[in-house]
């Protein structure tokens, strides 16, 4: 009685499995990405991009994991790339979620087969990084001079290489101005905390904006008109009105990160203090600049230069 009782039960496990809604199968699957601490960006971006896929699905009539097959993905993929609308780049990041979608899945038991095995990514050309020179570093600063906010972001992403996330949220206890002026980086997801040490041209830009530049009060150094923290595409939409100011096409908010890299790498500073000043998670990541700015042999420096 008992076996007969195990049988039935797991053959209900199995039929609830292969009858699992795509829906309810993605909901499981971000709530894991979010248990094994997953950043918020690589959730949401998964999210997104699962959206699409399960929407294209749906459409034709395909609402539950089991009945997903390999031709299923590669004609939902095949739709993009007819579309012309995403970079190869774009694609590579929607197979990553297709493929960790389809992994949890065989991991879960809801699939006997893993439809996205097979599923190749696209060549990716290896773009050098745009690393300003100091001609455009001038022309930026002098375009952001006349507005002490954007000339403190343009600073202190120069200076110190932060994420556009982290200058973002940025708070004015974060800003030790005193000597020797630092600022603190909270540990964020998966990414370390970190203290970076703030030059005088900082420092001093810094304090202009604290003394003339700010609108509101609020615990936030770089704020909407309400007082909340500035959105990340409000940055971006600033940055990108400057960069056409100072006459830099093709020019990210990125670049002002590849620059901070690129440059102390050539004026001598260590790999291992721009690896850990810039937060990248390894080391190999900041041997890539060496490259990018011909450097045969890196520096011993300690301590950062000023751009």
């Amino acid at each position: 009685m008992k076996n007969r009782q195990l049988t039935l039960s797991v053959s209900s496990i199995l039929r609830f499995a292969h009858n699992m809604n795509l829906k309810k199968a993605q909901k499981e699957f971000v709530q894991d990405l979010y248990d094994r601490k997953k950043s918020s960006l690589t959730a949401s971006a998964y999210t997104k991009d699962l959206d699409q896929l399960i929407k294209y699905l749906f459409e034709r009539g395909i609402t539950a994991v089991e009945e997903v097959l390999p031709q299923h993905l590669e004609d939902f993929l095949q739709n993009l790339y007819d579309s012309k609308k995403l970079s190869p780049k774009s694609v590579s990041r929607k197979i990553n979620s297709i493929k960790s979608f389809s992994n949890f899945l065989l991991t879960k038991n809801y699939l006997n087969k893993n439809p996205a095995k097979d599923i190749k990514h696209p060549q990716l050309e290896t773009k050098t990084p745009k690393i300003f020179s100091k001609t455009e570093c001038l022309a930026l600063r002098e375009c952001a001079r006349k507005d002490p906010k954007t000339h403190a972001m343009v600073e202190l992403m120069l200076q110190t290489g932060i994420r556009i996330s982290e200058l973002a949220g940025m708070e004015v206890v974060h800003l030790d101005l005193g000597e020797p002026a630092t600022v603190f980086i909270p540990k964020r997801e998966s990414q370390k905390e970190r203290v970076i040490p703030l030059n005088n041209k900082a420092k001093e830009t810094l304090k202009e904006f604290l003394e003339i530049g700010r609108q509101v009060e609020s615990p936030f150094l770089f704020t909407t008109k309400s007082g909340k923290a500035i959105l990340i595409r409000n940055i971006r939409s600033s940055m990108e009105r400057l960069f056409k100011r100072a006459g830099l096409k093709g020019a990210k908010v990125n670049d002002f990160r590849h620059t901070f890299t690129g440059r102390q790498l050539a004026m001598g500073v260590s790999l291992q203090t721009v690896c850990r000043v810039a937060g990248h998670k390894t080391l190999t990541t900041t041997e890539k600049y060496l490259k990018y700015m011909d450097i045969k042999k890196p520096g011993n420096k300690e301590v950062l230069e000023e751009l």
